[in-house]
């Protein structure tokens, strides 16, 4: 216990160097965005499956991930909205006002099915920004990535309360470097469809995720984690454009978290580092601190995530789920030099049942009130 303890926190001390940019993640559902990132050990069911394959230990029936839908951005203020509204491509002054503003959407879709120790899951995640600059010779910095992954995978116990998890999958990328793209371009690109179509360089890769999960046997059941994602990186060999995408890099992440489940009220906090063999990030922007008050049908959520508050909510209504997320992410190099503030709302199916085909929450109690997740 202590050995695993004191990897987490080596883990996390690690590297102080810094890389001016945004961390691309992968699969972040909205409740762990409204946590404060915190993911690893608070994942439930079958979406373990993208996040954490060690915790599908925890499926004692079948899951089904039937749907999920999620669509979210950049928060745009008023004078955001204005500036877009004003713009005419035949007079160059209306971009003035659009100097230093980011535009940012994100939309992702998933399914996924577990049945104990195993399973297959699909996503698909579409990210685009768009930064326009440089006065003299006006363009925008253009940012668009799509993923679509196949996963299969499972756990294996390795004792009572601990176990290994493995998860192989293959991703159709799309895009995923910057374009500058001129006025014109996106000025006469009509939808964002069109935007996306001046990216044309595509490619398939195949990853593989590894962890191991534990939880201690203590007051308030401590979990312990390390998930090393996209071991060795995941490189894509071309099937489309001039080059193939860029590779996803590794990811060694580790967390910790305490828990309580009482009568109508469960309470969890995590604790996580994210990208931790990466010395070119700054360990503010690694470190994710989350929370969640879990109440019948309510789900209230708050966290830290690269030194900003996030929070956020969800509703239950049987096996339909209404989640919202209000989080930010940090461009720059350090934690607050330059904030990008962002909501995310989504909408998601999920069946649990235990051994016996009877409705379960995702910790294996007979499904009364609500289903937490």
């Amino acid at each position: 216990m202590k050995s695993f303890i004191g990897l987490l926190i080596i883990l996390m001390l690690s590297s102080f160097r810094a890389s001016a940019q945004e961390i691309n993640q992968h699969y972040r559902n909205i409740r762990s965005l409204g946590m404060g990132g915190a993911a690893l050990t608070t994942i439930r069911g079958a979406e373990a499956l993208f996040v954490n394959p060690a915790m599908m230990d925890r499926i004692e029936g079948l899951d089904i991930h039937l749907l999920g839908v999620n669509v979210g951005g950049r928060m745009l203020s008023t004078e955001d909205l204005e500036a877009i509204e004003n713009l005419d491509e035949n007079d160059p002054s209306t971009y003035n006002d659009l100097f230093g503003r980011r535009i940012y959407a994100n939309a992702m879709g998933s399914a996924a099915v577990a049945l104990p120790f195993l399973g297959v899951g699909y996503y698909t995640d579409y990210n685009v920004s768009l930064e326009l600059h440089n006065p003299g010779y006006p363009s925008f910095t253009t940012y668009f990535r799509n993923d679509e992954a196949y996963v299969i995978g499972g756990a294996y116990p390795l004792g009572p309360k601990t176990s290994l998890g493995l998860a192989l999958k293959r991703i159709n990328r799309w895009g995923g470097d910057v374009q500058e793209l001129g006025l014109s371009t996106v000025a006469n690109a009509g939808d964002m469809q069109s935007v996306m179509d001046e990216f044309q360089n595509k490619g398939t890769g195949y990853g593989a995720d590894f962890a191991l999960m534990t939880v201690a046997d203590t007051p308030l059941n401590p979990t312990l984690t390390v998930v090393w994602k996209d071991i060795g990186d995941t490189a894509f060999t071309k099937t489309a454009g001039n080059d193939a995408p860029s590779h996803i890099p590794q990811n060694l992440g580790a967390g910790v978290s305490l828990g309580v489940d009482l009568p109508g009220l469960d309470w969890i906090i995590a604790l996580e580092g994210q990208h931790l063999l990466d010395p070119d990030i700054q360990i503010g922007k690694k470190l994710h601190l989350g929370t969640e008050i879990s109440l019948p049908f309510l789900d209230l959520r708050a966290g830290v995530n690269q030194g900003y508050v996030s929070y956020g909510v969800g509703l239950d209504f049987f096996i339909f789920r209404i989640d919202a997320a209000s989080y930010t992410e940090e461009l720059g190099v350090y934690p607050g030099q330059s904030a990008d503030n962002r909501i995310m709302v989504g909408l998601s199916i999920d069946l649990s049942f235990d051994a016996n085909f009877k409705f379960t929450d995702n910790n294996g109690k007979k499904r009364k009130l609500k289903q937490r997740r």
